[in-house]
């Protein structure tokens, strides 16, 4: 059934083209990049251990614990595996990145008594500027199937319900420039169609629904740590150390949704496709500090306080709309581009670690992060007030916990480690965005240089909801993600 087209103007709230969510706010408030070859490959439980540039991320107490100036440099590479299965149908893809995931200066300060190296007091005090990279967000997300059920189209014909055909029309405006809202694109396509007074429905015979859906999402960027830190050292017992850091941000993603009518009805359409497209940037700031104590020459506990992070974002958005009809004719639609301007705050973390240490043999060690994500906030708060009360229903508490350890064969060192990071969400079915880390690694080193590799599996599961309906139809594709990555870094005095 086709549509009367009207030109007048009329005001009135229409659905925002690229609207913020609570996904925003976790994005950049899980750090789950294991940077730093030494610490990854004995699971990154170097919490209470320290002399690691990690150290900058889990515990700066740590970083007292260099006896000497130092440059480090890293370098690595990930892979990024997608199994995917919607709709009892299975898809597999996978993606590579390239990095620099860590370089850092450590400026060494030992006090010194009567040309001698002092044993009491604050002996010695580092001051350490570096980079670690906390995420990386490379992948590809590509799965298909059949759904007789539901249509996207559904969930656009019921954001444009309670709008009368006046309204949802397109102004003059939009024809020119873009869009204001997708469901007015959607109904300037012939997608969705009035039912009943400011009631609407997808543009598909309801006894007929056969449709093969796509989506293809992909990502790139990260987030990178640059720190300044200053720790010290008292009698080889105590030590303490603080600092402040500024994260960037760069995100990107392509979104791309499509349904094909494979049914032998005319539906006034056989193919369409919404290409959606987000370009993030930003830099957030934090701090933090630790202390380790050493009560004997084996034994080592450390704790660390991260404040939450402020980030200041820029959303770039723009989606596009493509169209084949079943005469022949095809159509693209676009919306306008635009840009928003907003606030994240990241929750606060704590971290409980401690070791042992066999001497020059090796060492076993454990942290343990809390972390209550139902503390995430959007701001302003008068503009995300909904957003902000999903997430503290959504979200809880959890706790993450690393274990790994070392063993010294002369200059050769041994690594493994095991990390699991529990899920963000209250309600997490199968275990949705929990993951788990298994790590190994191996050194060497010398009394001037070190080299290490690593190499950490990542393994979790995260279910994607392409849209949800209001009678509760949710289709749900469950994406086991596996992701390889390898880290090399070198270690040198100066």
């Amino acid at each position: 059934m086709k549509k009367l087209l009207i030109s007048v103007i009329v005001a009135f709230a229409c659905q925002n083209i690229q609207a913020q969510s609570d996904v925003d706010a976790l994005r950049f408030s899980q750090n789950l990049g294991f940077s730093n070859a030494r610490s990854a490959g004995a699971g990154e439980a170097f919490g209470a251990l320290g002399a690691d540039l990690s150290s900058a991320t889990i515990n700066p107490a740590g970083l007292a614990m260099y006896r000497s100036n130092y440059f480090v440099l890293g370098g690595g590479m990930s892979n990024t595996k997608a199994n995917i299965t919607y709709r009892d149908e299975l898809r597999k893809d996978f993606d590579y990145g390239f990095g620099i995931p860590s370089i850092g200066l450590v400026f060494h300060n030992r006090k010194y008594t009567n040309r001698k190296p002092a044993t009491k007091g604050w002996v010695i005090t580092n001051f350490v500027m570096s980079m670690n990279r906390t995420n990386n967000f490379n992948g590809v997300r590509n799965y298909r199937g059949a759904n007789n059920q539901s249509s996207m189209l559904d969930y656009f014909a019921e954001t444009a319900n309670g709008l009368s055909v006046g309204q949802l029309a397109a102004t003059n405006d939009e024809l020119v420039q873009g869009y204001y809202s997708l469901a007015t694109m959607f109904w300037d396509a012939y997608l969705i169609d009035s039912v009943g007074p400011r009631t609407y429905g997808a543009a598909i015979d309801p006894m007929q629904r056969e449709l093969q859906q796509r989506n293809i999402i992909t990502s790139s960027g990260g987030t990178n740590e640059l720190s300044m830190h200053l720790a010290s050292n008292y009698e080889n017992k105590v030590f303490i150390g603080g600092g402040f850091k500024l994260t960037t941000v760069r995100y990107r993603e392509t979104n791309t949704f499509s349904e094909t009518d494979l049914s032998v009805n005319d539906n006034n359409w056989a193919f369409w496709e919404l290409d959606r497209d987000l370009s993030t940037r930003g830099y957030g700031l934090s701090g933090n500090l630790g202390v380790i104590v050493r009560p004997n020459d084996n034994v080592r506990v450390g704790a660390s306080l991260q404040t939450p992070t402020v980030f200041t974002l820029t959303d770039e958005y723009g989606d596009e709309l493509f169209v084949q009809y079943d005469d022949g004719t095809n159509g693209t639609y676009e919306t306008l581009t635009g840009n928003y301007e907003y606030k994240t705050v990241s929750p606060l973390r704590t971290t409980l670690s401690g070791s042992y240490l066999f001497g020059n043999k090796g060492f076993v060690s454990a942290d343990v992060d809390f972390v209550d994500f139902s503390t995430m906030r959007l701001r302003p708060s008068y503009v995300f007030e909904g957003v902000n009360d999903v997430i503290s229903s959504k979200y809880n508490s959890t706790v993450n916990v690393r274990v790994g350890g070392e063993y010294v064969m002369n200059v050769v060192c041994l690594r493994a480690g095991f990390a699991r990071y529990g899920s963000p969400l209250s309600n997490a079915i199968d275990n949705n965005l929990a993951n788990t880390f298994l790590t190994t690694g191996v050194g060497i080193k010398d009394n001037n240089w070190a080299l290490d590799l690593a190499l950490v599996q990542r393994m979790g599961t995260e279910l994607i909801q392409p849209y949800t309906l209001d009678q509760g139809i949710v289709p749900v594709a469950s994406n086991k993600l596996r992701r390889n990555a390898l880290t090399l870094t070198l270690t040198t005095k100066f």
